[in-house]
């Protein structure tokens, strides 16, 4: 009898340690969840690369370098505004003219729309450059047009692109205050063997 009930306090014993070791808590599965949880909480939170907002780009066109033209307004030429483009010291008025179909040439002889021209800076960094424009012929058109030159130092009507070498001239001062000279990719203009300019303000 006493082996009977010490083999039934040994059993005893053993289902209670067997109780007691599943009553433990996975410590194992608990971090490993908590680690788990961790993980998916610093990744929610961390934000995508593909779901953040780029800066907003400006709209606003972004301007080329302008000639530097302050010499030839010291000088006394006029620069963007309506002048007249004269042959000087040959005792005419010959005026720089925009005629039919486009023609260019120094046949003006009163003050008209076809011979308001205005000189402004041109698309580049280099000084003293002007590209030459009809406001009136340009305003009837709708579209930017521009005096060119072209071979055999002849002028012509173009639309207008900015820095385009046939379309810029450089203004080369000559002799006396406010005269000066139109030099273009294709030479230096001349009229009837002068090359002397003046800009007279447009009036009438």
């Amino acid at each position: 009898m006493r082996r009977i009930a010490i083999g039934i306090a040994a059993v005893a014993v053993l289902s209670g340690c067997a109780d007691a070791t599943d009553a433990k808590p996975d410590v194992a599965g608990q971090s490993s969840a908590q680690a788990t949880g961790a993980a998916q909480a610093t990744t929610s939170a961390t934000p995508k690369p593909g779901n953040s907002t780029p800066p907003a780009k400006s709209s606003a066109p972004k301007r080329g370098p302008r000639s530097d033209v302050s010499q030839l307004e010291r000088a006394g030429i006029g620069l963007g505004e309506g002048v007249l483009i004269d042959v000087a010291d040959d005792g005419e008025d010959r005026y720089l003219q925009i005629g039919a179909g486009g023609a260019v040439g120094f046949t003006g002889t009163t003050r008209t729309d076809s011979t308001m021209m205005s000189l402004k800076p041109a698309a580049t960094a280099r000084k003293n450059r002007v590209v030459i424009e009809p406001p009136f012929w340009n305003e009837d058109l709708g579209a930017g047009h521009c005096v060119a030159g072209a071979k055999g130092s002849t002028l012509k009507l173009e639309v207008c692109e900015p820095g385009k070498a046939s379309q810029t001239w450089r203004v080369a001062l000559a002799g006396d205050s406010g005269l000066f000279e139109l030099h273009g990719a294709y030479g230096v203009v001349k009229i009837d063997g002068r090359t002397g300019l003046q800009t007279i303000p447009f009036a009438r």
